[in-house]
């Protein structure tokens, strides 16, 4: 993974009982392991949310549910 730090103009608001929660879960991490895997399986969710929904469109064009056609003289 590319290790980037960046200075954010002001300091995050960070609900600490809820990091308290997530560091117990995590088996006592560090605050800064614990946000850092937060953020891994936030994008993962959000990455298989789009994969999945693309796997739908897909289906729903193969089953003919979207009418090309019909657009070819739709104007822009």
């Amino acid at each position: 993974m590319t290790e980037t730090v960046a200075q954010l103009a002001t300091e995050p608001q960070i609900d600490q009982e809820l990091l308290a929660e997530a560091r117990d879960q995590l088996n006592g991490v560090t605050s800064n392991e614990a946000l850092n895997e937060g953020l891994r399986m936030l994008v993962r969710h959000k990455r298989q949310e789009r994969r999945e929904a693309l796997r739908e469109r897909r289906r729903m064009s193969r089953e003919g549910a979207c009418n090309y056609a019909a657009l070819d003289g739709a104007s822009e």
